[in-house]
């Protein structure tokens, strides 16, 4: 018999599970009432002449004593009621004694057999149970589970973060996502959690790893690409990886265009070896949008039946009920004293809260965190929250500018250069540079333990330290914008004292999009801006780890590319000379094979539109580039490259040998390429760019595609029709979600009056 003592659920979380009990034994459909103002009723049963109500009471904390003050004024309301049957149901463990006790407040409509205690709750859950599994929060947070998972300390990164999980999942809404995700990696070993940010991807997936960890399985985490974790694959042994944010800057970078390492082709050969392994499982995260580019510009993805429905779990939006539960679940675990709850309470502010349209999970942990707020006296708390939820970046300005070290900064603004997320041994490197440049600058001391002391300075307030070192929250590289743009030269800080072009990258592309003041700052300092580029441009960019080439930094059309922005920007003769010389050296390797599509044909539209020089007469550069481009497309090409070439070269004149070469790729893209587009083709957007792609290579290289047209047209039609009837299939069900996202107000007033009430 399971032997759970229920403080692991909130009051609604413990009606629920206590509904689906008595259901189950006593063969009943109840009916709910709201939380909160039940008049002496949480559900009822009424069958003429019978009506059977059940109350449910979750003492975690105050025990009997609170629990037999409370029975006294209930029975009274009761009473009122005038049941034939009533049920009482709490989470208190009970004697005969207490029962018979409890029994004599009630009379004669309460039978000793329907008050059910602690005991009697573990007794039903072991004789159902199906309705255990379902309420999967109660094992999984339970104490029983911690301990095992904390048996297994050698094996997870430290107690501290066991344990935070495990605060997580008492505060966590259960959905549907944590069984889907537990069904998918037992049948196909692997699961991909995609969704917007802030919905709770990394959550599900820590909440994954808890479970199997548990169940005596090794967690791997996976920090930069999947060759570490093939290197650190057992087979044989129970292994669960994870790899948060799986695609993110291996996709991306800045420029999302496509994967150029053959990324994509590791990425499908490991989830091949997971699934090939009995003992194996995979769980990986990524943005929602990231994955649909990423699949989108890869044939490899696109075509492989390994990322697929089976083991991609989207989680959406909340609906209003959802962050309503959020809410609801952070306000009743937190360690937030009787007057800010109070706050949270009155005039219904809470609902404000639940409606803003920042409203996010990691903002509802910061307020509810007394630890974090406790500097906020109770009567200014609403308006502090309000000013939160406005502005975000206010949770960490203060604390930037006015409570942290000057080493603690530079960690800041180093890990800024590398996105929020950097490998500990790479961010240190960048650390010890930017901060010794700092430090000579504005005239503070360092030390040698600066890295140290700072990195435990800002553990759990600004970073999460671990395999990979990461700020805490998105709002804090907001609140590292803000910086940047009030206060310039921390931009140049920045680039002065950088280590890979990468940062640089990173830092110009901020300037030139978001703030003018900034720009303004490395306009009037051109010449030291010059020579960081003059540093960095031609250092390494890979090394070779047991044997094989690992990229560690931008490649070198990313950083041609880059430059080009900057010299069009900031006019220095010195930038202009640079970027020549850039283009030269990087067409030359183009000479040798080291040739990406993708970026060569950004690189293309850059400088045919440049103003600069480059597409004057006698101008080689541009010339090179489309020769080089249309020797490769003519070898073979998908249409997701030769219609942007196509694109790129508009009405540009081009030699005969480039008309030739052109050519040639339309007709072995037309031969050898077109089906593989046309079957791959899943959406109306790719039917209608795979006909645009063929328009261009009708009109611009002159070559028939007349019946590939028709069959784009006729296999777009008969898709259309297909979606059509799937979507009728599915109104209905579209109703129920939408149902479900207009929870009046009301119901969530139900909700947090059970937050009022004692016990």
């Amino acid at each position: 018999m399971p032997n759970y003592d229920f403080k692991q659920l909130s009051p609604h979380d413990f009606e629920q599970l206590s509904r689906d009990l008595i259901q189950a034994r006593d063969q009943i459909t109840l009916e709910s009432f709201k939380t909160g103002r039940d008049g002496g009723i949480d559900f009822r049963y009424a069958r003429r002449p019978d009506a059977t109500i059940v109350q449910c009471k979750h003492y975690a904390e105050t025990g009997l004593s609170g629990l037999l003050r409370d029975l006294r004024t209930e029975a009274k309301k009761v009473f009122k009621l005038q049941p034939s049957r009533y049920i009482l149901v709490t989470s208190v463990g009970l004697s005969p004694k207490n029962k018979a006790d409890i029994q004599m407040l009630f009379g004669e409509i309460l039978n000793t057999g329907d008050i059910v205690g602690r005991d009697d709750i573990n007794n039903l859950l072991g004789q159902y149970e199906a309705i255990e599994q379902n309420h999967y929060k109660l094992w999984l947070a339970s104490r029983a589970m911690l301990d095992r998972v904390l048996h297994n300390a050698s094996v997870v990164q430290s107690k501290f973060e066991v344990e935070r999980i495990h605060r997580d999942i008492m505060r966590y809404v259960q959905s549907d996502a944590y069984p889907r995700a537990r069904t998918m990696l037992s049948n196909d070993h692997a699961v991909i959690i995609s969704g917007l940010p802030g919905v709770g991807k990394s959550t599900l997936a820590k909440m994954l790893l808890y479970t199997y960890i548990g169940q005596g399985y090794e967690p791997v985490s996976i920090l930069t690409d999947f060759e570490s974790g093939r290197e650190r694959f057992q087979r044989g042994k129970k292994q669960i990886f994870y790899f948060d944010d799986f695609i993110g800057a291996t996709f991306l970078g800045e420029r999302a265009s496509a994967f150029t390492r053959n990324e994509d082709r590791a990425i499908l050969d490991f989830i091949e070896m997971v699934k090939s392994s009995p003992t194996t499982l995979l769980v990986m995260t990524t943005r929602e949008h990231i994955l649909t580019q990423a699949i989108a510009a890869s044939e490899k993805l696109k075509h492989s039946d390994l990322i697929s429905s089976r083991c991609v779990l989207e989680i959406g939006d909340y609906s209003v009920r959802q962050r309503a539960q959020i809410l609801y679940n952070h306000i009743y675990f937190s360690d937030l004293p009787e007057d800010y709850r109070t706050v949270l309470l009155r005039n219904r502010f809470y609902q404000e809260i639940i409606k803003h349209k920042k409203f996010n999970p990691r903002l509802i942990e910061w307020l509810s965190t007394y630890r974090r707020v406790k500097v906020v006296e109770p009567l200014l708390y609403e308006k502090f929250v309000a000013d939160l939820l406005e502005d975000p970046t206010e949770i960490w300005r203060y604390a930037y500018e006015q409570q942290i070290s000057e080493a603690a900064r530079s960690v800041l603004l180093a890990l800024y250069t590398y996105g929020g997320q950097c490998a500990p041994d790479v961010l240190e490197h960048a650390f010890h540079q930017l901060h010794s440049l700092r430090a000579q600058r504005y005239g503070f001391r360092t030390t040698p333990s600066d890295w140290r002391s700072a990195l435990a300075e800002l553990h759990g307030s600004f970073i999460r330290p671990g395999g990979q070192i990461e700020v805490v929250n998105p709002s804090v590289l907001d609140m590292l914008n803000s910086a940047v743009r009030e206060d310039t030269t921390n931009a140049l800080d920045m680039l002065e004292g950088a280590v890979r072009f990468s940062q640089v990258r990173r830092v110009w592309n901020f300037a030139a999009a978001e703030a003018q003041a900034v720009l303004a700052l490395l306009n009037a300092e051109a010449d030291r801006v010059t020579a960081v580029f003059e540093r960095l441009l031609y250092a390494p960019h890979h090394k070779l780890i047991n044997g094989k080439v690992v990229p560690t930094d931008d490649s070198p059309d990313i950083r041609v590319s880059t430059l080009l922005h900057v010299a069009e920007t900031i006019a220095a003769k010195r930038l202009y000379e640079l970027t020549v010389a850039g283009l030269e050296r990087l067409l030359t390797a183009w000479d040798a094979g080291d040739l990406d599509i993708s970026n060569g044909i950004s690189l293309l539209s850059q400088v045919a539109t440049s103003k600069l020089e480059f597409h004057q007469p006698g101008h080689t550069i541009l010339p090179r580039i489309i020769t080089a481009l249309t020797l490769r497309l003519s070898t073979g090409c998908r249409y997701y490259e030769i219609g942007p070439l196509l694109s790129a070269l508009g009405s540009m004149p081009l030699s005969s040998e480039q008309e030739a070469l052109l050519q040639k790729a339309a007709q072995v893209f037309r031969k050898k390429e077109f089906n593989g587009a046309l079957w791959s083709c899943s959406t109306r957007t790719e039917f209608d760019n795979l006909e645009s792609t063929l328009q261009l290579i009708s009109e611009r290289a002159r070559t028939p595609v007349g019946r590939q047209i028709h069959e784009v047209r006729k296999a777009r039609t008969e898709f259309e029709e297909r979606e059509t009837a799937r979507a009728d299939d599915m109104y209905d069900e579209w109703k129920e979600q939408f149902q479900e996202m207009e929870d009046g107000d009301s119901a969530i007033d139900d909700l947090f009056d059970s937050l009022r009430d004692p016990g």
